[in-house]
């Protein structure tokens, strides 16, 4: 529902485009929580809060958002995000306090967010956003009481997109060194934020995300010497097991009038679970072949996705698109994903798209053999100038 006031006064162009964030750009939003609206409450409290810097970076960016949703690639999507970067760099110093600096973590979110929905650029801004709002919450101790309550919302969504951009990093390759550590600079320079691996914590509020952040870190590359000691077996089995005991359960506090929301949420942890024992599978052993056990999880993931309405997190479809060896199972996936376009802007959700056919391309030129599965998924993502997104 749009706001009938504000605290700060917008003209009736902003006023428009923040009343369309409200109600429709903000459901593209890639959330990893059942319920969009306490989150969407939560952006819209900081960008309301006075008309401080730090708040009118959360507003300008939830504006170029907002005028890119419901116009394309205009000029004005440049002009908020340039306002958005001024203010940001105006409310920096050396020690941002609260609110400042959750204020500061989610306009950088929706600035990734920005970027993500298809900026033209040549470099992958939406990581350099991404690496920009981690460095804050590391800086600021993720035990700050800054992000206590409702903000711990904030960093969920970071890590979110933090475990997600491992699988992309251990695929997409540049052929440099990425650097460990992470530097304390406010706004770091475009063209070399991706060449520092972003620091993942343990903090993540989610079970499933946090054994995706062990599995992402854990498996090696097939050419790695420990691949075959006995320390790397007994590790991969007991993260085989910890995935496979994860039970989804529906959230609590979700009243009777929104148990289809439920419902929902439990078959999305489903898909995700099911997700990341295929990818356990497939890239633990790089074994590409024919499974019984993987063939099951497959025809699950397919009764899950036709029982809901719309399912856009693209990492679930990627590695459920990759098992796809039929046509019919392959025009199904498209649809899903066709689907989930139409509720969300995401570039990432067309890449996968090409992503996919350039995957199945691969997979019936090897009549004779199997291909190598984690080179398979290296060749196809690290043919993307920008490092490819799935969440």
């Amino acid at each position: 529902m749009a706001l009938s006031w504000l605290p700060i006064n917008l003209g009736y162009e902003e006023r428009e485009l923040l009343d369309h964030f409200i109600c429709t750009a903000s459901s593209t939003l890639a959330v990893f929580e059942p319920n969009k609206n306490e989150f969407l409450s939560l952006l819209l409290r900081l960008a309301l809060l006075d008309s401080s810097p730090s708040s009118m970076a959360v507003l300008q960016s939830a504006l170029a958002v907002s005028s890119f949703h419901r116009h394309g690639l205009q000029a004005d999507v440049f002009r908020f995000k340039a306002r958005a970067l001024r203010t940001l760099i105006t409310s920096c110093n050396h020690c941002i306090e609260s609110p400042t600096v959750v204020q500061h973590i989610a306009a950088s979110m929706i600035m990734c967010h920005l970027e993500m929905l298809g900026m033209p650029n040549a470099l992958s801004l939406w990581y350099c956003h991404l690496r920009e709002a981690r460095s804050l919450i590391d800086n600021a101790g993720v035990h700050s009481p800054n992000f206590r309550g409702e903000f711990s919302r904030l960093l969920d969504w970071v890590e979110y997109h933090t475990v997600m951009s491992r699988f992309s990093l251990r695929h997409w390759n540049i052929n440099v060194e990425p650097i460990e550590e992470i530097g304390n600079s406010a706004l770091v320079e475009p063209g070399k934020c991706y060449l520092r691996k972003v620091k993942v914590g343990s903090y993540c509020s989610h079970e499933i995300l946090r054994y995706f952040h062990i599995m992402f870190e854990m498996i090696r590359k097939p050419t790695d010497s420990l691949c075959h000691s006995d320390e790397y077996e007994n590790s991969l089995r007991c993260l085989e097991n910890r995935i496979t005991n994860i039970v989804p359960l529906a959230p609590e506090g979700i009243s009777d009038t929104m148990s289809g929301s439920s419902t929902a949420w439990v078959a999305t942890m489903e898909l995700f679970k099911l997700a990341a024992l295929i990818y356990f599978h497939r890239a633990s052993r790089n074994f590409s072949g024919t499974s019984p056990r993987i063939a099951a999880m497959v025809e699950r993931a397919y009764v899950l996705l036709d029982d809901l309405e719309t399912f856009n997190p693209a990492f679930p479809l990627l590695i459920i698109g990759c098992e796809s060896r039929t046509d019919e199972l392959r025009i199904k996936i498209l649809e899903h994903i066709e689907r989930a376009m139409k509720t969300s802007s995401l570039r990432s959700l067309h890449e996968l798209q090409n992503i996919l056919q350039q995957i199945w391309v691969q997979d019936d030129l090897a009549l004779d053999y199997e291909l190598d599965y984690v080179n398979k998924l290296d060749a196809v993502l690290s043919s993307y100038q920008i490092i490819p997104c799935f969440v």
